[in-house]
Formats: C-alpha cells, sequence, structure tokens
C-alpha cells in the first residue's frame, strides 16, 4: 500500500510503501525528494505543485491519503465545483455536496478517481450505523455520489441507490402566544424587527437575512425575496402593523452605520439587516438571536430560526387563508409541501369530535329498581 501523509516535525510530506523498483524510481524522479534510510520513504516539501504532481504520478496505484493535509490548491474536487458553476447551482447545494464528498474522500482515504462501488456503499453503511444519518441526510449524500461519480466524472455509468421510505415529521409550530413571547423576550430593534419580518413575511433565514432596503415596498406592503431557495424570486406579504417600526429601525440604521463607516461605504451597504465589513448578517448569529429569544421566553418545545416560518404558513392556514395562496407566499413549488400544515393547523382539528365524547359519561351511576319490581 502506498500512503502519504504530512508530517509537522519538518513541514514535508512523506511518502511511503513496500519494496518496489517502480515506486522507488517515481518517487526518486519527482524533484526535490529526499530519501530517508531509517523509515525508508520518501519525503517531499509542503508546495502544492510538488504534492500534485505527486499524486498524479501515484494516481494510477491506489494512493492512500487523508484528504485534509492536501493543499487545498491541488484542487482534489476542482471538477466537482467547475461542474457545479457551470450548472448554476446555488451555493447551500454545493456546500452540502461538497461537504458529502469530502467526508466519502476522508473514509476511504482515496483519491476521487480510485474510488470503488463498494467504497461508497461501505460509507453510506457507516454513515447510517455509526453517525446516525438520518433518512434525508442519505438521501442527500446518495444525490451527491450520484451527481458526481456518474454525471461529472462519468465514473459508474449505472450508478443508482434503492429508494429509501420517506420520513413523515410534522412539524413542531409555536402558538400565537409563543410567537409573541419569543418577540416580546427581545430587547434589542434590530434582533427583534430580524424575527418580526421572518414571521411576518414566512421568510427562511438565509432569505431574512439577505433582505435588502430596496426589498421593501412599503407603499404596497410587501416583500421581495430574490433568489430564494431554488434560485427563484417570489414576492411576500409584510405586516401593515409593522410599517412604521421598520422605518423607524432604518433611521437607526443609516445613523449607526455613519458612525461606523465613512458616507460613501455606508451608501453602498444595501443591506437591510449588516453584519461586518458591508455583508449581510451571519446566518449562525441569526439563528443564535432565535435560540437565545425562544430560551428567555421560557419555550419547551423544540424549535428553531425556521418555525417561525411554520408558524407563519399554520397561523395563516387557520385564519381560512386558502393553501394555494400560501403556496405562493412560501415559494413551494409543489403544492404537496404545503399540505403539511393541514396536518397541524389547530382549526381544522378543532371541528372533529373524539368518539369518546359522544358515550355517556362514565361516573355517571345506573339506576337500579327494586328487586320485586325488576322481577316483574
Amino acid at each position: 500500500m502506498i500512503k502519504l501523509r504530512y508530517s509537522l516535525d519538518d513541514n514535508r510530506f512523506h511518502l511511503r510503501f513496500g519494496y518496489s523498483t517502480t515506486y522507488f524510481s517515481m518517487a526518486k524522479s519527482i524533484p526535490n525528494a529526499l530519501y530517508h534510510y531509517p523509515t525508508k520513504s520518501w519525503s517531499y516539501p509542503n508546495d502544492p505543485k510538488t504534492i500534485k504532481q505527486v499524486l498524479n504520478e501515484f494516481e494510477p496505484y491506489d494512493i492512500r491519503i487523508s484528504p485534509k493535509e492536501i493543499p487545498k490548491k491541488c484542487g482534489l474536487l476542482d471538477d466537482f465545483l467547475k461542474a457545479t458553476r457551470d450548472r448554476n447551482f446555488t451555493f447551500c447545494t454545493t456546500k452540502t455536496y461538497f461537504s458529502h464528498l469530502f467526508r466519502l474522500l476522508m473514509f476511504t482515504e482515496k483519491l476521487p478517481s480510485n474510488i470503488k462501488m463498494m467504497d461508497i456503499e461501505n460509507y453510506l453503511d457507516h454513515f447510517v450505523i455509526e453517525r446516525g444519518a438520518k433518512a434525508s441526510s442519505v438521501r442527500s449524500a446518495r444525490q451527491a455520489f450520484i451527481f458526481y461519480f456518474r454525471e461529472v466524472r462519468k465514473q459508474f455509468t449505472d450508478l443508482k441507490f434503492p429508494k429509501m421510505k420517506v420520513e413523515s415529521k410534522l412539524p413542531e409550530v409555536l402558538s400565537a402566544e409563543e410567537t409573541r413571547a419569543i418577540f416580546n423576550a427581545l430587547p434589542n430593534q434590530k434582533h427583534k424587527l430580524l424575527l418580526l419580518i421572518s414571521y411576518s413575511s414566512g421568510l427562511r433565514v438565509s432569505e431574512v437575512i439577505h433582505l435588502k432596503i430596496t426589498d421593501i415596498d412599503f407603499k404596497r406592503n410587501m416583500v421581495r425575496v430574490t433568489q430564494g431557495k431554488g434560485k427563484k424570486d417570489r414576492y411576500t406579504i409584510l405586516a401593515s402593523s409593522l410599517v412604521e417600526e421598520l422605518k423607524e429601525y432604518l433611521k437607526v440604521r443609516e445613523y449607526n452605520l455613519l458612525l461606523r463607516q465613512s458616507y460613501n461605504e455606508m451608501r453602498a451597504n444595501p443591506w437591510l439587516f449588516p453584519g461586518m465589513k458591508n455583508r449581510p448578517l451571519n446566518i449562525r448569529t441569526a439563528e443564535s438571536i432565535f435560540t437565545n429569544a425562544a430560551q428567555k421566553a421560557k419555550i419547551q418545545k423544540k424549535v428553531s430560526f425556521h418555525s417561525l416560518r411554520h408558524a407563519f404558513a399554520t397561523h395563516l392556514l387557520e385564519l381560512g387563508t386558502d393553501l394555494r395562496m400560501i403556496q405562493t407566499l412560501l415559494g413551494h413549488a409543489s403544492v404537496r409541501t404545503t399540505q403539511i400544515y393541514t396536518k397541524v393547523a389547530r382549526s381544522r382539528l378543532e371541528n372533529i369530535v373524539s368518539p369518546l365524547d359522544r358515550i355517556p359519561n362514565q361516573k355517571e351511576k345506573t339506576i337500579l329498581l327494586p328487586e320485586n319490581k325488576q322481577k316483574d
């Protein structure tokens, strides 16, 4: 077996293999190679160009690596990244697929070209059994492998997996009172408005942090969502009760940016909820704001930032809003996705009477007739 490992002691990559005159000659031919007699290994400087040459030379011989140690400029998955750019994949999809592929390389310690079908099957077994991956995560990993190994590399033209049973889980829905308690737990105006707009318009966390000031239409009380999930634009509603508070926030926002930045830089910052260095608010920061607010409000349910979107859809349905309209506001491609809220909407369940309620009260005593009358 051929192994390439990085050593922090000398900042060099060390190549080890069993006795082979062929491997020895190949290792020696690579520039800046040093032979170590005690360990019978070759070493190379921590240079992307040199390491890439080592990988290219020994790729046909199933060299084992540690992907985390390989310099990024060696481009282990550059062909994957190029393919996602060519197909205009979203950042989230690219990031998710890359993560699955990189974990596969870490698990097998192989280059992509040396991956076998058995390696993928073993990794997926490990993913489920050892790491306890959910069905949705396994499906995502499968899609990543099919895209890369079947469509991009053409390595396994018949790569496919058996269908998995789809999990049917209902979302945990916040009541109107719980939602209000979360908002009231936030003294910071910016943080409070972040959650209020998410609930008011049914936005994903990635959508609300990327809102620009120009996306708010005060005249029509609407919010434009640009390049949401699936790279689709849509319009959704803005609560009229938020308009004045939002306008007041924009004045404070402008003043705060003036204190931090020059006038020209401030004008160039388009984000409704600005973060650092003219970037939008960080997604992890937004999620932490919600988590802290839910804890302060003493919410016992297992909820996340996305629960505001669930609450938006469920509460609209309970108010009698047409399901197709909710689908449009949420930006769902299929109404089937929206139909899950019919299973948790309280108004749909309130009108159903349990059969137990139709049975006479069990505590009522049966009136017995006198013994002589019973005989009659």
